[in-house]
């Protein structure tokens, strides 16, 4: 059983993952304590952008290239904010 010290980078972890946004406006994000989690196999990615409202429209992050990103609804900024952080894209 693999460890949440033993994993690679979250870059590492975004191989295989399909990267590209849904829709114009979403950004990537990941949950804070992914490691933590006893989700098994989640990676802890979504998409998401902040609506009129100021909360959050979030999307699935599909895991392979052939799968269609999913609504999941919409989150209260202050609980999105409190367990997602934006994921900055490496050139």
């Amino acid at each position: 059983m693999e460890r949440p010290q033993e994993r690679g980078s979250p870059r590492d972890e975004r191989e295989g993952l399909n990267l590209n946004p849904p829709e114009e406006g979403y950004e990537l994000y990941r949950h804070k304590n992914t490691e933590r989690m006893k989700t098994k196999n989640w990676h802890g990615y979504y998409w998401a952008r902040q609506n009129e409202a100021g909360n959050y429209e979030i999307r699935s992050v599909p895991a392979s290239s052939g799968e269609l990103s999913a609504s999941g609804g919409v989150l209260p900024k202050e609980g999105f904010e409190d367990h997602y952080e934006k994921v900055h894209k490496e050139t």
